[in-house]
């Protein structure tokens, strides 16, 4: 977290009536806009509580100098409605984000007073002020925490004296991506092509349709990092036949150099069960695609074992070449 330490002067007091005054700024000075950036992407680790704190900068800004002739009123707090347009229950301050899970917070430097919506209003004595353009923005939990572009507004916050604005927060960040820290996989070095010998076999090995060879073991591999606080990053993975990609059966077709017919191949997960053949897509829910598992912070390998046989099609097996192919897509969430 990013910190740039200063001051701030002035207080926000309880609401009243308006009242009319003179305030002028001094010779040359006048309002004070402090520009803010944020960083983005903000990394979330999904299991903090409700109420941690996710982001929080300091923006320390000048000051102003101002005098008002007579009894009047100031005023603080935010532009504009926030998005939601109200608070977060019993965090005071805090409001809704586009971001679900996700509350900002926006105060006073020094006195930590948590800007507010609406506006806040109190009776100003006559006097010289030399109010500082200087903010605390937080980033703040709220429930849980869904991936997503957290908009901001370009005008946040201000102070009025009187009929003057000598202080304003603008954001020139318009939007920061809030992404959660689960670990990151991806396929290992070695393991983009997997060679799975099936043997060889006599057509009398089979005896009849749905008949097949013993299987044979092999994995898919994966190679991980990252992750904090106990996130978990789900596997899901896609066979397509690369021969048929419109293939949506639990049978590889042999590839068009094969010679051999009334066989094709079966892949079979660990616990005996075919898989389904779908489209060569990353899209959580696509067709044909299983959950293979779960991986966590530090677990650095992810591996699905698995296993593929022959499997007679047809009433006649003809002996010949047999390759087959498949390709392989993960996807995550």
């Amino acid at each position: 977290m990013k910190q740039t330490k200063g001051w701030a002067l002035g207080c926000l007091l309880a609401a009243s009536g308006p009242l009319h005054a003179a305030c002028q700024y001094y010779d040359g000075v006048g309002p004070v806009i402090n520009a803010a950036t944020l960083d983005s992407p903000i990394v979330v680790p999904a299991l903090l509580p409700v109420g941690a704190v996710l982001d929080s900068r300091l923006f320390n800004g000048l000051s102003t100098g101002l005098e008002c002739t007579g009894q009047t009123d100031q005023e603080a707090g935010w532009v504009q409605a926030p998005l939601a347009g109200a608070g977060i229950i019993e965090m005071e301050g805090v409001y809704a984000t586009s971001v679900p899970g996700v509350g900002i917070r926006i105060s006073d430097q020094v006195s930590r007073q948590p800007y507010h919506w609406p506006r806040q209003r109190a009776p100003l004595a006559a006097g010289h002020y030399t109010p500082r353009a200087s903010y605390l923005v937080e980033l703040i939990k709220t429930g849980p925490v869904i991936e997503g572009r957290l908009r901001l507004p370009v005008e946040a916050v201000s102070q009025r004296y009187g009929a003057l604005e000598p202080t304003r927060l603008r954001f020139l960040t318009q939007e920061v991506e809030v992404v959660l820290d689960k670990p990151t996989c991806s396929v290992a070095a070695d393991a983009y092509r997997v060679p799975v010998d099936l043997g060889a076999h006599h057509p009398r090995d089979f005896n009849g349709v749905g008949s097949g060879t013993t299987p044979q073991s092999f994995s898919l591999r994966l190679a991980c990092q990252g992750g904090r606080g106990g996130d978990r990053l789900f596997i899901h993975v896609t066979l397509t036949d690369a021969t048929a990609p419109g293939n949506r059966t639990d049978v590889l077709s042999l590839r068009s150099t094969a010679t051999a017919a009334g066989l094709g191949v079966q892949v079979l997960r660990a616990n005996g069960q075919t898989v389904r053949f779908g489209a060569d897509s990353a899209a959580v829910g696509n067709p044909g695609q299983f959950l293979a598992g779960s991986v966590a912070q530090g677990e650095a390998v992810f591996e699905l074992p698995l296993s593929a046989r022959y499997v007679q099609t047809a009433a006649v097996v003809t002996p010949g070449t047999a390759g087959a192919l498949a390709t392989f897509t993960f996807a995550y969430n």
